[in-house]
């Protein structure tokens, strides 16, 4: 007995081939039987197919813009407080910073690095380590002596409190900027005076400075603000018994990070002389930077993934809404219909499980991210993220891959079932109820 649904795909065939010619048939029919509400269990199938697709989508879009802020924040804290890129003398081992030795700050140097195309700032400093001494114990740090000009600023990767550095024009400020970290660890707060000792290796006696803590800092990076501070330049220089031209290093910031070593080979070789030389942030830590690059391994896996789990659901349920259309298929196959655009009918209604699916995870992916960052709710460990909140960055055009892949991923996986129709005999399929 023939059911409704072959007198209508009969009627939808007849009517495509005499009134439009025109058309893309196997869409058209695709689309009259999308919008056929009669229940079934292929229906059921198809949605549960629309909602793993969804999932799956929602998933990648909320993991990719997850590990981009990781990946970014972090980045950022980094390149926040040592730059992009350090000039120094020449370390056998970048990642030991800078040495013990200076060189002098040549204002036209600076200058010409300045005008280097992708340069932003640069600021000359001095390091020297030291112990500071409190009533609740002592504390190793190493002291990164600035001058004027130099940003403490705070912003999403770093946070001051406090007052900043009272540069004097006659001699040196005694202020210091401690880590909250260090502040914790030795009961102190802003306002409060520290003992620091110096030492040089031309003295049996360390240097003793009073200085006054005025503000704090805070990264969140445990390798940073565990083990550095900041104060004025000129104390460093007194300390050591240098001139006021006398620096440990210069700190360079570009405008993309991602052009960071062409820059700081073209100022290599074209402002440096040696002993002079300069290594990127990813040098002197390549550690943290490694251990960022490994999180693409992760998105990856997690892509891959959800992308096979949306296309199997999808593959599985259209295989059945195939067999269940087995009457249909046959009566287009005896009214001329070629096993091409019979195929094409499946794979058009597949491409539009997989765009439905993809609309729906974008939305549910993307509200996902803006509450997390607007309102944080995934809250993280601190001394194991460096940070408090899972961070999250909308890049669109990654959104756009993930959309793009998952889309071709699945059509072209659905080729596979739509395969079946070949092998679907006419006569039987006229039988099959």
């Amino acid at each position: 007995m023939i059911s409704k649904e072959n007198i209508y795909a009969f009627a939808y065939f007849c009517a495509a081939y005499h009134n439009f010619q025109s058309l893309n048939l196997p869409l058209f029919i695709a689309k009259r039987i999308a919008q056929n509400k009669q229940a079934s269990f292929s229906k059921f199938v198809l949605r549960l197919a629309t909602i793993a697709t969804a999932l799956s989508v929602t998933v990648m879009v909320v993991a990719v813009c997850v590990v981009l802020g990781f990946k970014t924040k972090i980045r950022d804290k980094m390149f926040v407080f040592w730059g992009h890129a350090q000039v120094t003398l020449f370390q056998p081992d970048p990642s030991n910073m800078v040495g013990d030795a200076p060189f002098i700050k040549d204002e036209g140097l600076i200058q010409k690095i300045r005008k280097t195309e992708g340069v932003t700032a640069v600021y000359p400093y001095v390091l020297k380590a030291a112990i500071i001494k409190a009533e609740k114990g002592l504390e190793g740090l190493k002291l990164k002596g600035i001058e004027p000009g130099y940003p403490l600023e705070s912003s999403d990767a770093i946070h001051f409190e406090g007052q900043p550095i009272s540069f004097s024009r006659e001699s040196y400020s005694n202020d210091i900027i401690l880590s909250q970290a260090t502040l914790d660890r030795l009961e102190l707060s802003i306002g409060n005076a520290v003992i620091v000792y110096f030492f040089r290796a031309d003295q049996s006696a360390p240097i003793v400075r009073k200085l006054n803590i005025v503000g704090t800092y805070h990264t969140g990076m445990e390798e940073v603000d565990k083990t550095f501070a900041f104060c004025d330049a000129q104390l460093l220089r007194s300390v050591n018994g240098w001139s006021n031209l006398d620096i440990s290093a210069m700190q360079i910031a570009v405008k993309d990070y991602r052009k960071a070593e062409d820059i700081a080979h073209h100022i290599y070789k074209e402002h440096l002389n040696p002993p002079q030389s300069i290594a990127t942030i990813k040098d002197i830590y390549p550690f943290i930077f490694s251990w960022l690059d490994f999180q693409n391994v992760n998105a990856a896996l997690i892509l891959i993934i959800m992308a096979v789990v949306a296309a199997i659901n999808m593959a599985t349920g259209l295989l059945i809404y195939i067999l269940e259309r087995t009457s249909m298929i046959g009566i287009l196959k005896t009214l001329g219909m070629s096993h091409s655009n019979i195929q094409r009918i499946f794979l058009y209604q597949a491409a539009m499980i997989a765009i439905k699916g993809i609309i729906w995870g974008n939305a549910i992916g993307l509200a996902l991210c803006l509450i997390q960052q607007y309102y944080p709710i995934l809250q993280l460990d601190e001394t194991v993220y460096y940070m408090k909140a899972a961070p999250v960055l909308i890049d669109w055009p990654s959104i756009l891959l993930i959309d793009l892949g998952t889309f071709v991923f699945c059509v072209l996986l659905m080729m596979l079932p739509a395969l079946i129709v070949r092998s679907i005999n006419i006569v039987q399929a006229l039988r099959f109820k």
